[in-house]
């Protein structure tokens, strides 16, 4: 499955939240090097459009939390918010 099928997964009322506790993810991440100048752009676009819960922005975060923290990002959806479903897709 892709990260833009798992991101239209994810519940509108929880992608508020998931966007900011994925950017913060990312943002500590001590493996950033991992994510492409090109994402981080895209994420920095979306973000200046207040855009990053939407689903384009909630794919480009998978994306970029998977490259750079993939068990942490798994747990995240897990653990953290309660979508065991979306962590199982992530672990494919």
């Amino acid at each position: 499955m892709s990260l833009k099928d798992i991101a239209g997964r994810i519940p509108v009322s929880l992608r508020e939240i998931a966007a900011e506790r994925l950017t913060d993810l990312i943002l500590n991440s001590k493996n950033a090097g991992r994510i492409s100048s090109d994402l981080a752009k895209t994420i920095l676009y979306y973000w200046q459009r207040d855009q990053l819960a939407s689903e384009v922005g909630m794919e480009a975060l998978l994306k970029a939390a998977v490259a750079a923290e993939p068990e942490k990002t798994i747990a995240l959806f897990s653990e953290q918010l309660g979508l065991k479903e979306i962590a199982v897709m992530l672990q494919a």
